[in-house]
């Protein structure tokens, strides 16, 4: 017996020898950094991700590949020791690296956190909807979201009165004003009231959208409830629109004026430019450019307008149509078309972060958490109980483990204007009301939930309150447990995070050690001046910005009105000035003296200024103005005069000056010394053997 078990232990010696060192050949060691030793597997997926897959898709040359795989792993090398040493200095743990790292989490987890099915349903849904725009009018049959039974029920009656009077074909708009009096007698009310114009996915509440998309032109929606209250909708138009329009348009308010407007269509006909035809037009902000309105959405436009160019091609004019504001002729310039869903999905994604349909998809993941992970509502948890003979099974009385009496009890009116703030102390009933996991909230937690979460909103019933914002608690703590296991269920997303962490916590390394060193350095950042500076040279165009071009020093004057001074005089004054060496503001003195006040009717005759300006970047002086001397550049009623004082030769830019051009190099050799440092602090070893024989 003993020599099997001997046997045994020699050959799963052998076997694990042979199997380590097939992962070793298979698998070979690329960098090691203090012992850490880090695998061609490991390095690879790093280095495609970043920089192999791009080379790749562009088919790269095999002398391009091996240039940048080398290039890349001394980066890497540099990239693993900096990180060893952010480790050892604490910044993995600093409280800016939680709190940053944790809001990019938050991003990266909300993806993984929704029924991803149903939100690519809705999305989908949308983008279809989007294709067409509706023209519809509604009655509104006003009834708060959480009224009671009986007036939720009487306004569904009313709603249906107004549905079968609108079949029996009755005046739609008619019903529309009959029912705004009837619910305020001293309303006033417009001759389109209930009319919505043109509109699409998103712009009304789901429900509302729901049924109008429901409906072809001409039909009458049955009563429609949303939070406002109940809906009869007519559709008048579905008509295919997207997005924006470029336009011209001819408009003749007079809506007597027809014969003249179809003479201006049969010019177009025969060939006239729009352009020449928008020169009559009525709309004085267009007329004279061509009658161009530019990116104008449906919203912007009359609804007959969307109609009619909805059924117009690009460079296409429309027949004389008739509106409220009188006749007009339009022409289709440009429209955007509709891209493909790929290019509108995180467009839609984040539409459905601020539309209620996007919170059917959190519900519906919530929803599948709690059955997934076990997650469970003690309030409608029955307490088990036994059987008794002396009552039947629909006699027995049904006790939940936990309730929301006690929430309710606490609650009052301050909720519905977000000033709740009702004290943990005041909650004694303590039996857990929720279990996930490892974990049971209480009616605390829940009331914590409520301060924090609370708005404003319209007043319900206390008790109804309870339920719905326990509910949004249920789903929240649900949702909660899914992200805590995301790392563990999808090691993809485990390693973005980690990819985050590492790329923040060298960010701030950087920052410290290099960055903000590099800059605190003055002594070191003068002696990379002295060297760098006396490398560079005014005949090479690189270095053009590391010298000032010729520049002058240059007063200026600027007399607002000529019968204040005259500009020859003014000119004499200057000159004499020069002689003199006065200073800008001596000179100005001496302008203003000469001034005639009779004839000066402003109340600051001369103001004035001095730049330092460079050739060929800016605009005081002309070309042919770079000589002292004066000169005079006549403006409006005035006129501006110029005292070139110095003209300065082409020199390079001092440490200060040109200190943004030369602290980036700065900094990179400070980064270049520390990783120097670093590869010896933490013994770099880069094995090139095995990178020589990575192919990709």
């Amino acid at each position: 017996m003993k020599k099997k078990i001997l046997l045994a232990a020699a050959l799963i010696s052998i076997f694990n020898f042979h199997f380590s060192n097939s992962q070793a050949q298979n698998n070979p060691v690329v960098i090691e950094i203090g012992g850490r030793q880090i695998r061609q597997q490991e390095f690879m997926k790093d280095f495609m991700q970043s920089v192999g897959n791009g080379l790749v898709a562009k088919e790269a040359t095999e002398s391009e590949k091996r240039k940048a795989l080398d290039e890349y792993v001394e980066l890497y090398a540099n990239f693993q020791a900096k990180l060893r040493d952010a480790v050892s200095r604490g910044f993995d743990t600093s409280a800016d690296l939680r709190n940053e790292l944790a809001r990019y989490r938050k991003d990266l987890a909300s993806p993984y956190l929704i029924d991803s099915a149903m939100l690519k349903k809705i999305m989908t849904e949308a983008y279809e909807r989007n294709r067409y725009a509706l023209h519809a009018a509604h009655i509104l049959v006003k009834v708060g979201e959480d009224a009671p039974p009986e007036d939720t029920l009487a306004a569904y009656n009313r709603a249906m009165e107004l549905y079968d009077q609108a079949m029996a074909g009755e005046n739609f708009s008619n019903l529309i004003i009959a029912e705004i009096f009837r619910q305020n007698p001293e309303a006033k009310v417009q001759p389109n009231e209930g009319d919505l114009n043109f509109f699409t996915s998103f712009d009304m509440v789901y429900p509302f959208e729901n049924a109008a998309y429901a409906l072809e032109p001409g039909e009458i929606s049955k009563p429609v409830r949303t939070r406002y209250g109940y809906h009869i909708i007519k559709l008048y138009e579905k008509v295919e629109f997207y997005g924006k329009v470029t336009l011209q348009h001819y408009w003749n308010r007079n809506r007597n004026a027809e014969n003249e407007v179809l003479q201006a269509y049969e010019r177009l006909q025969g060939g006239t430019p729009f352009e020449m035809i928008a020169r009559q037009s009525d709309d004085a902000s267009t007329a004279n450019s061509g009658g161009y309105i530019y990116d104008a959405s449906m919203q912007q436009l009359p609804q007959e307008y969307v109609t009619v160019l909805s059924k117009l091609n690009e460079g296409e004019f429309s027949k004389p149509f008739l509106t409220r504001y009188g006749w007009h002729i339009v022409r289709l310039v440009k429209k955007e078309t509709m891209p493909p869903f790929e290019k509108m999905e995180s467009f839609y994604r984040l539409r459905m972060t601020r539309d209620p349909r996007g919170e059917a998809s959190r519900k519906s993941f919530a929803a599948a958490a709690r059955k997934k992970y076990g997650v469970v509502d003690l309030t409608t948890t029955p307490v088990p109980t036994k059987k008794t003979k002396k009552k039947s099974k629909k006699q027995q009385e049904v006790k939940m483990m936990a309730t929301l009496d006690e929430l309710v009890a606490n609650l009052n009116t301050d909720v519905f204007t977000a000033r709740w703030n009702v004290k943990d102390s005041a909650f004694h009933d303590l039996r857990p009301m929720v279990r996930v996991p490892g974990k049971e909230y209480n009616v605390r937690d829940v009331a914590a939930f409520i301060r924090h979460t609370q708005r404003a909103e319209g007043r319900t019933s206390l008790k109804s309150y309870a339920r719905r914002h326990y509910d949004e608690f249920l789903d929240s703590v649900s949702i909660a447990y899914a992200d805590s296991q995301l790392e563990k269920e999808h090691p993809d997303f485990a390693d973005l995070v980690e990819e985050y962490r590492r790329g923040l916590m060298i960010f701030n390394y950087n920052e410290q050690m290099i960055w903000v060193k590099a800059i605190k350095d003055s002594v070191g950042f003068a002696d990379y001046y002295a060297r760098e500076s006396a490398k560079k040279s005014l005949d090479k165009a690189e270095d053009s910005i590391y010298f000032w071009r010729t520049r002058a020093r240059v007063a200026y004057f600027d007399v607002a009105d000529s019968r204040c001074l005259d500009s020859e005089k003014a000119v004499k004054i200057l000159r004499k000035a020069i002689d003199k060496n006065l200073s800008s503001s001596d000179m100005q003195d001496a302008l203003l003296k000469k001034v005639n006040r009779k004839k000066c009717e402003v109340e600051n005759p001369v103001t004035s200024g001095v730049e330092l300006v460079e050739q060929t970047r800016q605009d005081l002086l002309g070309d042919d103005q770079w000589k002292q001397g004066v000169y005079v550049v006549h403006s409006g009623k005035g006129y501006r005069l110029l005292v070139v004082q110095d003209i300065i030769a082409p020199c390079l830019k001092g440490q200060m000056e040109a200190r943004g051009y030369y602290l980036n190099g700065w900094q990179n050799e400070v980064e270049e010394t520390l990783c120097k440092e670093l590869r010896q602090k933490y013994r770099v070893n880069i094995n090139h053997n095995v990178v020589d024989k990575i192919r990709f």
